[in-house]
């Protein structure tokens, strides 16, 4: 008897579970579920967005910050086989492989070769004479850099202490320097 007084008490204070609301008439059900309607309706009326002709103040969205001086990069997963040519004057090549002699690499900016570079290499086609070119392994027919270039047979001098060497050939001033890298 005192637990059936307990459980009207707690229905009656909104505390109880789900047997509170089987207890209720089916009038005073349907009352509330209509409160409930209207209340949810009112809180979608107020979150709906304002439109922005009716605000006095301007809105803008948060600009994402730049990455300073960042430019973008061509990425080749594989090797670039001969007759094939790669014209990426927006940036900086880079090649996850080899350069097959007949293939050719045209970059606005810089070129990376991680394999052997056998074909032509063209840097800085996009009139930057900052860009260079490195490759693990040296054996190009032709390197350029911003207009200035160098066949195979310019540097044979130099090729016979650079062969199946990492290089990185750039500009200084108008001549075109190679380097070892290891």
């Amino acid at each position: 008897m005192k637990r059936r007084s307990a459980i009207r008490k707690r229905a009656a204070r909104g505390q109880g579970s789900s047997t509170g609301l089987s207890a209720m008439p089916k009038h005073q059900l349907i009352a509330l579920i209509s409160q409930l309607q209207t209340k949810i309706e009112q809180v979608g009326e107020v979150t709906q967005p304002i439109p922005a002709e009716s605000c006095s103040t301007p809105i803008a969205a948060p600009t994402p910050p730049a990455l300073p001086g960042r430019a973008p990069c061509l990425i080749i997963d594989n090797s670039v086989r001969s007759g094939q040519v790669i014209d990426y004057p927006d940036g900086d090549v880079t090649v996850v492989g080899s350069v097959s002699s007949g293939a050719e690499i045209v970059a606005g900016g810089s070129i990376h070769v991680y394999g052997t570079l056998r074909g032509r290499a063209l840097a800085g086609t996009a009139g930057d004479p900052s860009a260079r070119i490195f490759c693990r392994r040296f054996q190009p027919e032709l390197l350029a850099i911003n207009g200035s270039y160098r066949l195979a047979d310019n540097f044979a001098a130099e090729q016979a202490d650079l062969r199946d060497r990492a290089v990185q050939a750039r500009l200084e001033g108008t001549k075109m320097s190679l380097m070892p890298l290891d």
